[in-house]
């Protein structure tokens, strides 16, 4: 039995503790700060996740900070107990000779075991996989074996998976546009377009790309390319500064060059030429001219409800002056 906690779903726990979670530029560089003392420092959110601050960071008032070491020596071994005793000599045989030796006694009951030692110094990890298959306890009290992931935006998640149960089965990614923020008040600057995975599993970004489409062309002036993996109900915000004409639009290609999601605001694009191929990104009803991003109210286009996807862009998009990014739409 596995259980997961990260962000909306996740996998509970590790070590002993409910959700272990380290957020990091980089796995190597955020492990060797946290272990520099040989002590591992971490927050406690009240959700249950365990956080580990950035070097120099502390705990927010709302958690609780935690600390154990990483390794002790073992103490050193008690006394050997008594050797048994051989059995008596059998009787003698017939032709006077000697019986066969007894059996052996038993053997003596072991010492008593030796004081613990002193607590040894912090232990030395090269790399987080390192962590991989060590022992640990679920959140049912059964024994496990680490698992290491890292996700896409650099968070390490630590979980303890049962031993002998078999893995859960792969969910279904989900990849759709979900915010973009294309005009802001005064001087265009800050845009991102924001994606969500909205299945069940994770998405393997490997090959797909983030495309910008300008209507009056139909081509594409400027992509993104996507690597790493988007977890399920994750985010993943890329900043650009996307046109504000009428019309313009986004889409999301897929590493077999299907259509994943696409985005035609303030008019139709139904014949964007996208590297050899043709797409249209009018997903069902065009958005109405009148949804669209303002430049006199700061806000967005987005999906309301955060993440719906009907295939139908005038149901699914509004203008909403809560803007987002990397978060749950609201509006």
């Amino acid at each position: 039995m596995t259980t997961r906690i990260r962000r909306l779903t996740l996998r509970a726990v590790a070590l002993g503790v409910t959700a272990l979670a380290l957020t990091v530029g980089g796995a190597t560089a955020g492990l060797d700060a946290t272990l520099a003392d040989g002590v591992i420092k971490a927050c406690r959110h009240k959700s249950g996740i365990l956080l580990v601050p950035s070097a120099g960071k502390a705990c927010k008032r709302s958690e609780q900070a935690l600390s154990w070491n990483v390794k002790g020596p073992a103490g050193p071994a008690g006394p050997a107990g008594a050797d048994g005793k051989d059995g008596a000599v059998g009787p003698a045989g017939a032709n006077g000779e000697p019986g066969p030796r007894g059996e052996p006694g038993p053997a003596g009951s072991a010492g008593p075991a030796g004081p613990a030692g002193p607590p040894g110094p912090g232990g030395t990890l090269a790399a987080i996989e390192a962590l991989n298959g060590i022992p640990c306890t679920t959140s049912t009290a059964t024994q496990g074996a680490v698992s290491v992931e890292t996700e896409v935006d650099g968070a390490i998640v630590l979980t303890c998976e049962e031993e002998g149960s078999p893995p859960p089965p792969p969910g279904e990614a989900g990849l759709v546009l979900n915010e973009i923020d294309y005009d802001q008040v005064g001087a265009d600057s800050g845009g991102f377009v924001e994606i969500f995975n909205a299945g069940d599993g994770p998405a393997d970004l490997t090959g797909v790309v983030l495309v910008l489409v300008d209507g009056g062309t139909g081509n594409e002036y400027l992509r993104r390319a996507l690597t790493g993996t988007l977890a399920a109900g994750a985010y993943l915000a890329v900043e650009v500064d996307a046109q504000n004409g009428a019309p313009d639009g986004a889409a999301l290609i897929g590493a077999d060059g299907g259509l994943l999601d696409a985005l035609s605001y303030e008019g139709a694009i139904e014949a964007a030429t996208i590297g050899t191929a043709t797409y249209n990104l009018v997903e069902g009803t065009l958005l109405p001219a009148a949804t669209a991003d303002s430049n006199t109210v700061a806000g967005s286009l987005a999906r309301i409800p955060n993440g719906s996807d009907t295939n139908d862009a005038a149901t699914d998009w509004a203008f909403t002056a809560t803007v987002t990014q990397g978060a749950a739409n609201v509006g």
